[in-house]
């Protein structure tokens, strides 16, 4: 099967469907590029001052909270 093959297929799939395929594309991608690697030692890192309060993050990203979530 070729990839336009493939490209049409996946069209026809329901929407839930191709949000799984999209998200299991996204994780091969990942592993392949090794970021996943990353996030991994990222998140096993034990050393306080690495890590940033929720607070800290959506200031740095500009995200209003109205709901104060």
């Amino acid at each position: 099967m070729d990839v336009l093959m493939l490209q049409d297929e996946i069209q026809r799939l329901p929407g839930h469907l191709q949000d799984r395929l999209a998200a299991f594309l996204t994780a091969l991608r990942m592993r392949r590029d090794g970021v996943d690697l990353e996030i991994q030692r990222r998140l096993d890192d034990p050393a306080p001052e690495n890590w940033k309060s929720w607070e800290q993050v959506k200031a740095e990203l500009g995200l209003n909270d109205p709901d104060g979530e």
